[in-house]
């Protein structure tokens, strides 16, 4: 309804507080640096990991959910993004459609097939793949049991309380990024530089998102490695990241001190600006498949040390 001039005097001349003004907050910078975002540490979904993993597990979706923590309504794994294991039994199928923008896949074990509308792509264990949100997904195995590991920004969706546009008219197109092609380009890498580097990260984009070297909006993803018996410098990211351990001969992360050893399947969670460092075991390269919350969050101030004029790199990746 559109009040008119003559209505909202009589209004004001009434309740000279209107609901907007209700609605503002004044908060001092040691007043928002309390409020900006729940303290998190860093967070291993192992249990979850062992359900998806089981011989016996049936065909569905496991969240890795950590709403309590993070005081959302709605399930979430960071702030704007959540994480699930989708498994599928051979021979069986499994739709689902994400109120998210995006539905960014990887294949962990097994191979199969996922639809939606007209598009179709064909995964085996190592691809990853995207699909915009909003539209189901029909996601069959087709040569052995098979496990997806799921990442969308439903919470960030939720969270705006908007709708998804539709297929045709979504940013987010079908992208397929194919293991073997991966594998290759890793290589690639690792000739060019003469010796194999000690780590190595493969940055996936998609179009309309390159320029920003991401997925999709809310996501950036990618493979992370790291040499046996090399050591990552400890250093810390402007955003959460979700990683998924896939070879950890050995290996473990430090996060602000404390020791978090890498389990075959598992996720890590690394909060945003916390300390880290990955280490290898020293019985074979380190692979793991990272995807960061490019989305809204708490600005963080950083006053830089008695002899930093900047704030040091982050790299992307894990």
């Amino acid at each position: 309804m559109i009040i008119s001039s003559e209505s909202y005097r009589r209004l004001a001349s009434r309740a000279p507080a209107t609901i907007q003004g209700g609605r503002a907050q004044y908060l001092t910078a040691e007043q928002t640096a309390d409020v900006s975002a729940p303290k998190v540490s860093a967070h291993v979904y192992s249990d979850e990991a062992a359900k998806a993993f089981d011989a016996a597990a049936p065909t569905g979706t496991i969240d890795l959910d950590r709403s309590s923590t993070l005081g959302s309504g709605y399930p979430a794994t960071t702030s704007n993004l959540l994480a699930r294991y989708l498994v599928i039994r051979e021979g069986e199928e499994f739709e689902f459609a994400a109120a998210a923008t995006t539905v960014l896949c990887y294949a962990v074990k097994g191979s199969g097939r996922s639809f939606q509308e007209d598009e179709v792509i064909e995964w085996e264990t190592g691809d990853a793949f995207l699909f915009p949100g909003g539209e189901a997904i029909l996601n069959e195995a087709t040569d052995g049991d098979a496990v997806l590991f799921v990442v969308t920004d439903e919470p960030f969706v939720s969270m705006m309380g908007c709708s998804v546009a539709s297929f045709e008219d979504a940013q987010v197109k079908s992208t397929h990024y194919v293991g073997k092609t991966v594998a290759a380009r890793l290589e690639d890498v690792a000739a060019g530089s003469g010796r194999p580097p000690e780590r190595m990260n493969l940055n996936f984009a998609s179009a309309p998102f390159e320029d920003s070297g991401c997925v999709a909006p809310m996501m950036a993803a990618g493979i992370a490695t790291l040499a046996a018996g090399a050591n990552q410098p400890e250093h810390c990211h402007d955003s959460d990241t979700i990683s998924l351990c896939l070879e950890c001969n050995g290996g473990y992360s430090s996060v602000e001190g404390s020791r978090i050893d890498w389990l075959a399947n598992a996720v890590i969670v690394t909060p945003a600006g916390a300390a880290h460092s990955q280490h290898s075991g020293g019985d074979g390269r380190m692979f793991s498949f990272f995807v960061q919350d490019r989305g809204p969050r708490p600005v963080r101030t950083w006053e830089p040390g008695p002899n930093q004029s900047e704030e040091p790199d982050a790299e992307a990746g894990t």
